[in-house]
């Protein structure tokens, strides 16, 4: 028992030593890493300012950036302008968060709650549902998904408070919003839950793949990314409650996407999808592979990548390179100069 106490806490130590976040920003890229925090333009660092021992998370504002750190319960808020900032005690375990306005939203998951920390110091709480575990937000309301009750919590920031709960799939392991529904990724059930953001009530599942896991929207596209199939399914977003039950209850039984059936493949099992850019990205967090894809191909950008060490923006991505502690851009149609072209597969 002594032993495997201390392989955890060795694991552990080694997990908060070797902590890296890069992220975008309307100012550059952050990378936050060992107490400090740099921002860059390209590969130029811009300043460095005092950061947190264990950086997990970054969330950022036109003028502002919080990074989160969950181990010591702590927030960095700092200023993009000049890299001043102030360090917050949070509730405990705080995992994501949002700028809206001058005000940080953050979403603490043991502690179960939504805080609202002002520009000015004054905080707010709203108790959530057991295990909070995703955040996100539209046109200003906030919308908290709780694993354990498969809860979809509404919560409106003028005022600040709960507003309207939905009962949906429980355990997801992803959870994004539209301009009309919310979407539960069900990696066991093979199926995404749709929730109507206008009544917040169920409206449907969709049928996608072997183990999808993780969602991203673009342009009424859902892309989600399904690693036991190695592939990406593109289907498109919920119109109705009627169309959005129908369509995806048709398309998962014929095994159809939006484009005619059509699927990036890849070499590895991808787990992650992000629209960036007018572009799609893939990747895979076992082996470290970062791809681009479109509808008909995908490409290997970089290899040996840690998941929360590299970033996109629109003119390119950038990764950290912690052997020589610099932010290395790849050029601007964020292709290595090694990439490898991969016909995809159709059914």
């Amino acid at each position: 028992m002594k032993r495997i106490h201390f392989c955890l806490l060795l694991s552990a130590f080694c997990l908060s030593a070797n902590a890296q976040v890069v992220a975008t920003t309307p100012r550059g890229v952050v990378v936050a890493h060992d107490n400090v925090i740099e921002l860059f333009d390209g590969e130029n660092r811009i300043w460095s300012a005092p950061g947190v021992r264990t950086p997990e998370t970054v969330v950022s504002s036109k003028d502002q950036i919080a990074v989160l750190d969950p181990l010591n319960d702590e927030a960095r808020i700092v200023e993009l302008a000049t890299g001043r900032g102030r360090t917050v005690r949070t509730g405990e375990t705080p995992i994501a968060g949002v700028f809206i306005g001058s005000a940080l939203y953050l979403l603490e998951r043991d502690a179960r709650a939504l805080e609202r920390i002002g520009a000015d110091g004054t905080r707010a709480s709203i108790p959530t549902p057991a295990d909070p575990a995703f955040l996100r937000q539209r046109n200003g309301v906030l919308y908290v998904y709780s694993r354990a009750e498969g809860m979809v919590l509404e919560v409106a920031t003028s005022p600040f408070a709960a507003r309207r709960t939905a009962k949906t799939a429980a355990f997801g392991s992803d959870f994004e919003v539209d301009g009309r529904s919310a979407y539960v990724v069900q990696p066991r059930a093979g199926k995404i839950a749709v929730v109507s953001l206008a009544t917040m009530k169920p409206s449907g599942t969709m049928d996608v793949g072997a183990v999808p896991v993780d969602l991203d929207v673009a342009s009424r596209t859902l892309a989600i990314a399904d690693p036991s199939a190695k592939r990406v399914w593109l289907l498109e977003g919920a119109q109705s409650t009627s169309q959005a039950f129908l369509r995806g209850f048709v398309r998962g039984l014929l095994g159809l996407g939006l484009f005619g059936g059509r699927a990036s493949q890849f070499p590895t099992g991808v787990d992650r999808v992000m629209a960036r850019g007018g572009r799609w990205y893939a990747y895979d967090s076992s082996s470290g592979t970062l791809y681009r894809f479109t509808k008909r191909a995908s490409a290997t950008v970089a290899k040996n990548v840690g998941p929360q060490r590299f970033t996109i923006t629109d003119g390119g991505v950038f990764v950290w390179n912690d052997a020589v502690r610099r932010l290395q851009k790849l050029n601007p149609d964020g292709e290595s100069k090694d990439m490898h072209q991969v016909r995809a597969q159709h059914r």
